[in-house]
């Protein structure tokens, strides 16, 4: 399904409707899904246009799904933007399927962090430098990545995809530094007690 990432080029991309663009992103999901051994879940625009996030997994009851803002499909200059929520999003939910499994074996130590992240999860609006630096979003932010590089031999013409992969780079890289700095030299210990924190309240 190699042919389903050149349809993110911009000359292909702009002649689609907003219906076909968001069928793209479903066959997206449904790809990682089975790359990841998991159920593909919905991709769903958020229904709101001054919705301030891109993407986001949720859970409601026994439904998933990833919402996108509009913005991911109406707007061309966002393909790649579309394309790594999509992914990361998709992270999210491998996430939440190792978490909730029956039991959690004793040495899968990185699905019991993502537990313990979960049920204190913080938000972006709350705190974007602890929400940066969560196990959770550690880990979609460097999947997001390593997928991203290795498609990009195949968009070395489209400079979209240079920015967007630039921009998850910056983020990663400069994530733990923001850390510091706002959190001093016991960064690490004063974030996993405000998540302890927020998982009682």
């Amino acid at each position: 399904m190699w042919f389903l990432y050149s349809r993110f080029k911009l000359r292909k991309w702009k002649k689609y409707t907003s219906i076909k663009r968001l069928e793209i992103l479903q066959a997206l999901e449904n790809k990682m899904a089975k790359k990841n051994h998991r159920d593909p879940i919905d991709v769903v625009v958020h229904e709101r246009a001054d919705w301030n996030c891109l993407g986001m997994f949720s859970v409601m009851g026994d439904r998933k799904c990833i919402y996108i803002h509009e913005n991911l499909i109406l707007n061309p200059a966002y393909r790649f933007h579309a394309l790594e929520t999509i992914i990361h999003e998709g992270r999210h939910a491998s996430q939440y399927v190792a978490i909730n499994r029956e039991h959690i074996p004793w040495w899968n130590f990185r699905a019991k962090r993502w537990k313990r992240n979960f049920e204190g999860y913080i938000s972006a609006s709350q705190d974007k430098v602890l929400y940066n630096n969560q196990a959770v979003e550690r880990d979609a932010q460097k999947y997001t990545i390593k997928m991203l590089q290795r498609l990009a031999w195949r968009y070395k013409n489209e400079p979209d995809f240079q920015k967007t992969l630039e921009r998850n780079l910056y983020r990663f890289e400069n994530a733990e530094e923001q850390a510091k700095q706002k959190y001093g030299l016991f960064y690490k210990f004063k974030m996993r007690r405000k998540i302890e924190k927020n998982s009682k309240d």
